[in-house]
């Protein structure tokens, strides 16, 4: 397991997998916006997560840190590509 912060959250998840983050789609009278993290498979070329189990999910954030989290989180060369942790 490895701890890092990210966009000011510790996060810690197992090292060496690929995880994307995620969040709900802004819709109106929505105020909270979980982000929610999952583990790529290899070769994933899937973009649904509903599939997959959560493994991490930071809670509380309005729309303006969740999109931050995922900025920084998802920091491959698209926003699917998500990370190696």
């Amino acid at each position: 397991m490895k701890s890092q912060e990210i966009a000011g959250h510790s996060i810690t998840l197992e090292a060496g997998k690929a995880y994307r983050a995620s969040r709900p789609m802004a819709v109106g009278g929505r105020y909270h916006y979980p982000v929610t993290i999952t583990e790529l498979p290899e070769n994933e070329h899937i973009i649904s997560e509903d599939w997959r189990p959560v493994t991490a999910r930071i809670t509380g954030l309005n729309y303006d840190q969740a999109n931050a989290l995922l900025d920084a989180f998802n920091n491959g060369t698209m926003s699917f590509d998500g990370r190696v942790w």
